[in-house]
């Protein structure tokens, strides 16, 4: 059978391939409403028979409902299933299934609700977010704060978290420096893209986060140095530097 993890990351599945996956013993049948769960929160829960799979409990109920979606869909479900054995299997080298069942649907936009915000914050597939920068959308920095929390390998998540900082929207590049404190916080970890960016666009609150949550030890030299002004900065109110930078002080004969 194949775990559920490596059928979520490896295919952007629909309700209908799901129920074909659990009918016909792709995966554990105590696994498919996980399965479903993920999937319908991706959809932004949707009304149907997929929100009733992801909270079943019982087998039979499971099953019957898996032939109910299986049979809404006249395309070959099956097809996916069988590229993600060979590839859990390594066998499948050559296959298309990833081109087919996950880059194109990224592509299209397919597999995720763009426009809910609670949907987005579920996002653990990176080719979705690359395919949303590539799009244009309008919610891609909730989706890089999604990968970020979800995504199990960090330096995956952070070439995701470096474009949302270099983003050309405002908007995009304050969600990046949330994804990337959620990154540091969870992983200890920065990569050198992200450091880099920040330090052709400064972000207060990216570099706060990185100085709260990785060891100094680790950090630049140069975000050293902006600490160190920010924190001298805050000892000495704006009003009166102002003031104190006119005053000569007279020498004593």
């Amino acid at each position: 059978m194949i775990p559920i993890e490596h059928a979520r990351l490896r295919a952007s599945l629909t309700p209908a391939e799901i129920g074909r996956g659990g009918a016909d013993g792709w995966v554990d049948v105590d696994d498919v409403p996980t399965l479903a769960w993920l999937a319908w929160n991706d959809l932004g829960r949707p009304p149907g028979v997929l929100g009733e799979l992801a909270e079943a409990t019982e087998p039979a109920h499971v099953l019957a409902l898996c032939r109910i979606l299986a049979s809404t869909s006249r395309e070959d479900t099956a097809a996916v299933w069988r590229y993600l054995a060979a590839d859990w299997e390594r066998t499948g080298e050559r296959s298309d299934g990833r081109q087919r069942f996950l880059l194109d649907r990224a592509r299209r936009g397919e597999g995720m609700n763009w426009r809910d915000f609670s949907a987005l914050m579920g996002t653990d597939r990176p080719e979705e977010v690359d395919a949303a920068f590539d799009r244009g959308e309008d919610m891609v920095g909730i989706s890089v704060i999604g990968l970020a929390m979800s995504y199990p390998d960090p330096w995956v998540a952070l070439r995701r978290v470096a474009r949302a900082l270099d983003h050309n929207r405002i908007e995009v590049r304050q969600h990046g420096a949330t994804a990337l404190a959620h990154v540091a916080r969870i992983h200890g970890v920065v990569s050198r893209e992200c450091l880099e960016v920040l330090r052709r666009h400064p972000n207060e609150v990216a570099e706060d986060d990185l100085w709260t949550f990785i060891a100094h030890h680790k950090l630049p030299a140069w975000l050293w140095w902006r600490r160190i002004t920010a924190r001298l900065g805050r000892r000495v109110p704006r009003g009166r530097r102002s003031r104190l930078a006119g005053c000569a002080v007279p020498l004593l004969a």
